[in-house]
């Protein structure tokens, strides 16, 4: 059949064709478009303890129609694993297990498996047209969760079954599912991508219309006194920049930074963005730095933390101030983000995410505040430096994730008086109003200007470092543009 991936089965003499269709791209070979059917569909597994570590490749990166894949998959511990593919016609088939070569989808540790296996009478053919294709492994600890066998009905006249829905459903449907398992039941996924070219060039197709969501957080604690200013001018130039609606928009300022409410904003978020949408998630306050606590080890072997209202307060221990939800560890807020079906997640922190350099809390220089929360053991007056179990990092994989980070982990951030507000938002927001197509170019400008500001006001005995830090590895600060 012109213009579709075949999957043909010899049953006997009887040659069964089963087509299933690929996901049309949006450009050449060059690159595609970055709507949600370009990146990643199901979510990650954020706890390294249940998360079973999938690995899924294929023996090609671009095929051409004709060409046969096949396609390996393991995990790191016995489970059971199904493999789906997605298509261009909204229909996602489930590959495998299939009545044809594994009705039992039960694999053994570090066992590699293939599709199509060594023994099955079939092949895994591409027929195109130009695009990409989307296969899926996902894996649970026990058999039939997450999706059970009610949501897939038989694709007619194949050993095959198909989902009952479209992607943005099985998305949706993952994530609650997978959300709601118990405490002793492990999963994890794993994405390929196959770039389908013959040559010629994609049909032209309409992506979905994106929308921009924003939630932003100003602590003003221990000292600060503009964190609320920092919001709310971070969300009136997403406004009028970049055309965020209000109805798209939630502020928590002052008393009401707290962590309750800070739940509630990421559950808003997971609740009203559909995957082709971009969630921006700001922060203005308090930061500090603990050794490493479990679940994931970090490579520096810190923890960073934001400090939400009402603040630490003096003699409290860290594992007190965490406990009562005044501290959030980046393990948590990772955990949380994770949660939000926008593919296009932007984190822009301005507060300190230092634990290397000695500092007192409203530390003063000049005009500055800085912008660190230094947590002291209540007993030995030192810095908390007790040490936990440290748990090996997961293999994510799917994260679409970017963070502009107002300073190094090393370093503190800023408040300036005569800026009446954050010292990184304030340079941010002017690149923004002097003409910055985007977000990276954005943030490029302000890092260039906090340099200098760095330099003029650095003095023998009081020295002042802030560098502005840029994690973006898919480039999504890029996506959001600003009008001029």
């Amino acid at each position: 059949m012109k213009g579709s991936a075949k999957l043909i089965v010899f049953v006997g003499m009887v040659a069964l064709t089963l087509t299933l269709v690929t996901i049309q791209s949006h450009g050449q070979d060059s690159g595609v478009t970055k709507d949600w059917k370009d990146i990643y569909i199901l979510p990650t597994n954020p706890n390294p303890q249940s998360n079973i570590r999938l690995t899924l490749t294929a023996d090609k990166q671009v095929a051409k129609p004709g060409d046969d894949l096949t396609l390996t998959f393991s995990a790191d511990r016995e489970c059971y694993l199904t493999l789906m593919d997605l298509g261009t016609s909204g229909r996602i088939i489930r590959l495998w297990p299939n009545d044809y070569s594994a009705r039992d989808n039960r694999i053994e540790a570090n066992a590699s498996r293939s599709f199509p296996g060594p023994g099955d009478n079939f092949k895994f053919r591409i027929g195109g047209p130009d695009g990409m294709e989307r296969l899926i492994a996902y894996a649970t600890s026990e058999r039939g969760k997450i999706l059970s066998e009610q949501e897939f009905q038989q694709l007619q006249n194949t050993g095959f079954q198909q989902y009952i829905g479209g992607a943005k459903d099985l998305a949706s449907q993952f994530q609650k599912a997978a959300e709601s398992l118990a405490n002793n039941i492990s999963w994890g996924t794993a994405q390929v991508n196959i770039r389908i070219g013959s040559g010629s060039p994609p049909a032209a197709e309409t992506p979905a219309p994106s929308k921009l969501h924003l939630l932003a957080v100003g602590a003003d604690t221990g000292g600060l006194k503009f964190c609320k200013r920092d919001v709310q001018r971070i969300a009136d130039t997403l406004r009028i920049k970049s055309g965020l609606q209000e109805s798209n928009t939630r502020l928590l300022l002052g008393a009401d930074a707290s962590y309750q409410s800070f739940n509630s904003g990421i559950q808003w978020l997971a609740s009203v963005t559909q995957p082709e949408d971009t969630a921006v998630i700001y922060f203005s306050g308090h930061g500090s730095s603990i050794p490493d606590r479990q679940p994931i080890d970090e490579p520096d072997g810190r923890d960073e933390l934001i400090v939400l209202y009402p603040g630490a307060q003096k003699g409290m221990s860290t594992e007190a101030m965490i406990n009562q939800k005044i501290l959030v560890v980046d393990d948590e807020i990772n955990s949380l983000v994770k949660k939000i079906p926008a593919r296009k997640k932007i984190l822009i922190v301005d507060s300190c995410h230092s634990g290397t350099v000695s500092k007192e809390m409203g530390l003063q220089v000049e005009d500055l505040v800085s912008r660190y929360q230094p947590l002291v053991d209540p007993v030995t007056g030192q810095e908390d430096w007790s040490l936990g179990q440290k748990a090996a990092s997961p293999n994510y994989g799917n994260d679409n994730e970017g963070l502009l980070a107002a300073c190094m982990d090393n370093e503190s951030s800023y408040e300036s008086k005569s800026f009446e507000g954050g010292v990184f938002t304030y340079y941010l927001i002017e690149a923004i109003n002097q003409g910055s197509v985007d977000l990276e170019q954005a943030f490029n400008k302000a890092k260039e200007s906090v340099a200098r500001w760095v330099r003029e006001r650095s003095k023998p005995g009081k020295p002042v470092s802030q560098t502005p830090s840029l994690t973006d590895p898919h480039g999504l600060s890029k996506t959001i543009r600003f009008s001029r």
